[in-house]
């Protein structure tokens, strides 16, 4: 019984560590977060986050990974059949990028990174359920009536890269003399974008 205290004082540590690194990937990106800045974020020593985490990249991933599960509300709205399978995918597309805006530079370290963030492959296809592959899917093949997996892979594929790629490059751009992100600080709002490349992508399936 004495050690109850301990074990629930040391998973408050663990937890504070965590939360630290999550708030300064939100505040300032991945690229500036260093272990004695989680240490002074979290009021540890720095011996402890190096106790709980054995490394940089191992609290990095698991933050990231703890990231990744807040997205789990945009992926409600590919199970919205309420709503048309078009609506759904605009709605998913734009509620996903705004999570991903909410934390600068996260969208490119989800890529350079992957191997770090997943850790192994039983954690990557753990990950790869929590993205709904089958639901965007779904949603796919209702709206255009392809039946074809490897068409509707293409379609999915293309359809991530066309809408998450501004957001990288929004992300890692600098602001300008003018506050501006280069080229990309002039382009529509994002959920704008979205609409813009649903009528363009998608008008020869429209009634």
């Amino acid at each position: 019984m004495e050690q109850e205290p301990e074990a629930s004082s040391d998973k408050d540590s663990k937890q504070q560590i965590l939360d630290a690194t999550v708030d300064l990937i939100r505040e300032e990106g991945v690229e500036g977060v260093t272990l004695r800045r989680i240490s002074a974020k979290a009021k540890v020593n720095l011996a402890l986050v190096n106790y709980y985490y054995r490394s940089k990249d191992n609290l990095l991933g698991e933050a990231i990974r703890t990231l990744i599960s807040k997205f789990d509300a945009a992926f409600q709205a590919l199970e919205d059949d309420s709503l048309p399978p078009k609506e759904r995918l605009k709605m998913f597309l734009k509620q996903y990028i705004g999570h991903l805006l909410q934390y600068p530079g996260l969208a490119r370290h989800m890529i350079d990174q992957s191997p770090v963030i997943m850790g192994s492959l039983h954690k990557y296809s753990q990950y790869s359920k929590t993205m709904k592959r089958q639901k965007t899917l779904n949603a796919l093949r209702e709206m255009t009536g392809e039946q074809n997996e490897e068409r509707l892979n293409i379609m999915m594929v293309q359809l991530y890269g066309a809408v998450l790629m501004p957001v990288i490059m929004y992300s890692c751009g600098q602001p300008d003399d003018e506050g501006e992100r280069g080229a990309f600080g002039h382009l529509p709002p994002f959920d704008d974008q979205v609409d813009h490349l649903f009528d363009h992508y998608f008008h020869k399936y429209e009634n």
